[in-house]
């Protein structure tokens, strides 16, 4: 885990340098730079499935060790930190994705009794402000209200949804809040959400007046939709939001701006994140590669370790519910300095006493193996023996 962070924190921070580094540039590009970092983010855990260490290296000795537990003891094992901090990142993550699941539920909902208009995939909707949802059927669905605007506006109102239509928004909103619900934590994931959701609009703005309509009464449009504007938990791409109305009516009037972004553009882009995700999930397992000592094998003049200070195990309460007995068999490196570490479990016997075993061995400590009179690192194996007594 706190490798995966580590890769996560440089993929977003490497994503904001990016982001600052194209304030110049266009908006799509911006966005672009911050959807690969927060969809990026979501595939930085596949990389811990292959790492470095997986390399079969034999089993030279077999340490031995009974954990006993009385039918007396404690009915509720005491949490570790690491059970709390999981707990609350699974609590977190569950509300956010709920919350994730509702929105797009109410704008199913919203566009099944949605009224459809004179154009096709365009809807009137009990809302207040134009928006555009449906991951593989897209509708735009426009206010009641809007049947009284004037044509100019809702030209705007769908020149601007259809945008978003195009610029696949949708299916970048959700790999963002569902980056945003894993790594709900970790403040740079926000942070790029934001520039996200930001760049996404002006984009989106950017295509409206290259498309040919004048700035002037664009803003006027969004200035109309955002009076009556209300906020509502509907997921889709809305026209306007009470955040940033007026640094977007700001700039669709400066005409410094670019605004136009080739195809070429965007596909650098893609590939230096590409790269750079690429980049970032193998440097765990080559890092660990490079700085690991030799690991040595009994024999050979290789002495063997032994343990110096053992820590039982304790039962696991679903354990001592069933009554469970046997043998865990662990996989460990005990280097030179009598620690016991890149503990992997061979063979298990599951309800929480491979985890409590991997737990109590790492707290052993051994006088290491000797090679000429020198500790060194040696792979050994451990059995740990369950007996409810």
């Amino acid at each position: 885990m706190p490798l995966l962070l580590v890769k996560v924190t440089l993929l977003f921070l490497g994503a904001t340098a990016a982001v600052a580094a194209l304030r110049k540039s266009t908006a799509a590009l911006r966005h672009l730079a911050c959807a690969c970092a927060l969809a990026g983010s979501l595939l930085l855990p596949v990389t811990l499935l292959f790492p470095g260490r997986m390399i079969a290296i034999p089993l030279p000795m077999t340490i031995r060790s009974v954990a006993t537990a009385t039918k007396a003891s404690s009915h509720a094992d005491s949490w570790t930190w690491t059970a709390i901090l999981l707990t609350l990142w699974a609590a977190g993550c569950g509300l956010l994705l709920l919350r994730l699941v509702i929105g797009h539920l109410r704008a199913m909902r919203a566009v099944n009794s949605a009224t459809p208009c004179s154009m096709e995939g365009v809807y009137f909707a009990d809302i207040d402000v134009p928006i555009v949802c449906g991951l593989m059927k897209p509708a735009i669905l426009l206010p009641e209200s809007s049947r009284e605007w004037p044509a100019w506006q809702v030209d705007a109102a769908i020149r601007h949804e259809r945008a978003h239509v195009r610029r696949k928004d949708l299916w970048a909103n959700l790999a963002a809040q569902t980056a945003c619900a894993v790594w709900w934590f970790h403040p740079l994931a926000w942070i790029l959400f934001r520039c996200l959701r930001n760049d996404q609009e002006a984009a989106c703005d950017d295509a409206i007046l290259f498309s040919g309509f004048e700035p002037a009464a664009y803003a006027e449009a969004l200035l109309a939709v955002a009076r009556s504007s209300t906020p509502k938990l509907l997921n889709g791409c809305a026209m306007t939001t009470q955040m940033n109305l007026k640094s977007r009516i700001t700039r669709l009037l400066d005409c410094s701006i670019a605004r136009t972004t080739s195809r070429g553009s965007m596909l650098r882009t893609a590939t230096v994140f590409t790269l750079a995700l690429a980049a970032i999930g193998i440097m765990g397992p080559l890092r660990s590669n490079a700085q690991q000592t030799p690991i040595y094998s009994i024999g050979g003049g290789v002495s063997a370790p032994r343990v110096l200070y053992k820590v039982d195990p304790d039962y696991t309460e679903d354990a001592r519910a069933q009554k469970l007995n046997g043998t865990v068999l662990l996989s460990v490196v005990i280097g030179a300095d009598g620690m016991a570490r890149d503990i992997n479990i061979v063979k298990g016997l599951g309800s929480g006493l491979d985890a409590s075993a991997a737990a109590a061995v790492e707290k052993w400590r051994f006088v290491p193996g000797e090679f000429q009179g020198v500790p060194v690192a040696v792979r050994a194996s451990i059995e740990v023996n369950f007996r409810l007594q």
